[in-house]
């Protein structure tokens, strides 16, 4: 009875001075949540990750703040470990690419498949698509994630220190690093290259020591990294890689939220995503311009080498289709098979 007494009382204070009912259950609301991201200040990934945190912190007056912890640093730069790391309550929010977490979730290699995306139009329509955000994004909550929204992460590229690659031929015995995921060692593995896996982290000393040759990247990032300075010197427009940005929170967390907040950070997140998208593709020109400046030698497969590219890796794309999700994958086929020609 005195409990019950108490709680009417309580209630009836914060009526009395105009407290929001929100305002009663933000006993459960953290100070401070932890978002985890592989890329440091100067990128497209960051902005978007800082654009979101601010975008939340703004549209919930400050009820919710996101600190960012850039390079993965809560998993010490293992980023493949993030999604686990999320599921013991180390990270809550998660702005990243899910191929890093396919290990733990084979579905999450999705978007890693290559030439699934081939061109901007390709990736607008799998940004409005039910596959994405009914199909892909129920895969997501099932792994202990609300999905808010996605955003383009931008083409990734085959980079090098060693020559110019215009054939598949020509990548034969360069030890590129990839993210330790099988499929992406197989598509090196396919073009005779020498696949070597290991974190972001530790790929730039890797580059700068002559370890490693090269890597798969996006070119704002090779920018933003001054890849040139480790020796990078080539990168080729593959065409064969492109992945989506998702803005997660743990599920856990998500549900600590009042309805109008998880509301508002779906928006900021919307919002970011959009952002983002649009900062990936209004770059492009500038950063092919400032890499051109430092001695970059840019090159652009011609129609018939591009043929050459994709059947490279059409084996690969085959064999892993059926180990991620066949019909998942089919249906994303179908969306980027309507997509707009030009």
């Amino acid at each position: 009875m005195i409990q019950r007494r108490q709680l009417l009382q309580a209630g009836a204070c914060a009526a009395a001075i105009g407290m929001p009912a929100l305002a009663l259950g933000q006993a459960k609301y953290r100070a401070e949540y932890r978002l985890s991201l592989v890329v440091g200040a100067g990128t497209n990934w960051h902005f978007a990750a800082e654009r979101f945190a601010n975008l939340v912190r703004e549209k919930t007056q400050g009820r919710l703040n996101f600190k960012l912890y850039p390079g993965s640093s809560l998993v010490q730069g293992q980023q493949d470990r993030e999604l686990t790391a999320l599921r013991q309550g180390v990270i809550d929010v998660l702005v990243g690419t899910t191929v890093n977490w396919s290990g733990t979730v084979k579905d999450f290699a999705l978007f890693n498949l290559p030439g699934l995306m081939p061109n901007d139009r390709a990736v607008d329509a799998v940004l409005a698509s039910d596959a994405l955000n009914k199909d892909f994004y129920e895969v997501i909550r099932r792994s202990g994630m609300e999905p808010l929204a996605s955003g383009e992460y931008g083409p990734i590229q085959v980079i090098n220190s060693k020559r110019r690659v215009a054939l598949p031929n020509d990548i034969k015995g360069l030890k590129i690093r990839v993210v330790a995921t099988p499929m992406q060692q197989q598509v090196m593995s396919a073009m005779h290259a020498n696949p070597t896996t290991m974190t972001f982290a530790d790929a730039q000393p890797a580059l700068a020591s002559g370890a490693i040759d090269g890597l798969t990247l996006t070119l704002e990032q090779f920018a933003a990294y001054k890849l040139s300075s480790l020796g990078q010197k080539y990168i080729t427009y593959w065409n064969q890689s492109n992945e989506l940005i998702h803005f997660l929170v743990a599920n856990p967390i998500w549900k600590t939220w009042s309805e109008q907040d998880q509301k508002l950070v779906r928006e900021a997140a919307q919002e970011a995503g959009k952002e983002l998208t649009r900062r990936v593709r209004e770059t492009v020109a500038a950063n092919e311009q400032l890499v051109a400046r430092q001695g970059v030698d840019i090159y652009k497969p011609t129609a018939q080498e591009q043929v050459l590219w994709n059947d490279a890796t059409r084996e690969v794309y085959q064999r892993w289709k059926q180990q991620i999700n066949a019909p998942l994958v089919s249906k994303f086929e179908q969306v980027v098979a309507q997509a707009p020609k030009s």
